[in-house]
């Protein structure tokens, strides 16, 4: 998910009950867009449960720790498709002219806010599976 549109799509969706649901956000080097998603979808989760404190529609949510590139390096093994283009590749050109554009829509009017205060669920790429 890379849209607010697709988050809030997702938490208006029913889970299963009972059932783990385990989220990973990422981006290149989950410094930007994978922050700012995993930070939009636990707000939106918040709220939607603010009289049900602490309970979540998805509290297992991750941030992946140096973003698919470092994921990719460690585990190319487990990617599907086995393979890796980096951000500003050629074929990547229309899809960042669109993120850019939608996320200075997106940032329009808030403060910038210290990434290290979002920091709290990382999960580190060094993992063995």
């Amino acid at each position: 998910m890379f849209t607010r549109d697709a988050v809030n799509s997702l938490l208006e969706t029913q889970t299963t009950a009972g059932k783990r649901h385990v989220l990973i956000f990422h981006c290149e080097f989950s410094s930007e867009r994978g922050p700012r998603m995993y930070r939009h979808l636990r707000s939106q989760d918040r709220a939607l449960n603010q009289d049900h404190y602490p309970k979540l529609n998805f509290p297992e949510v991750y941030l992946l720790h140096g973003g698919y590139k470092a994921f990719y390096e460690s585990h190319g093994d487990l990617c599907d498709p086995d393979s890796y283009t980096p951000m500003l590749h050629l074929d990547h050109c229309a899809d960042l002219r669109h993120f850019r554009v939608k996320s200075k829509t997106w940032t329009a009017g808030s403060e910038k806010v210290s990434s290290r205060r979002h920091r709290s669920r990382i999960f580190p790429s060094g993992l063995d599976f």
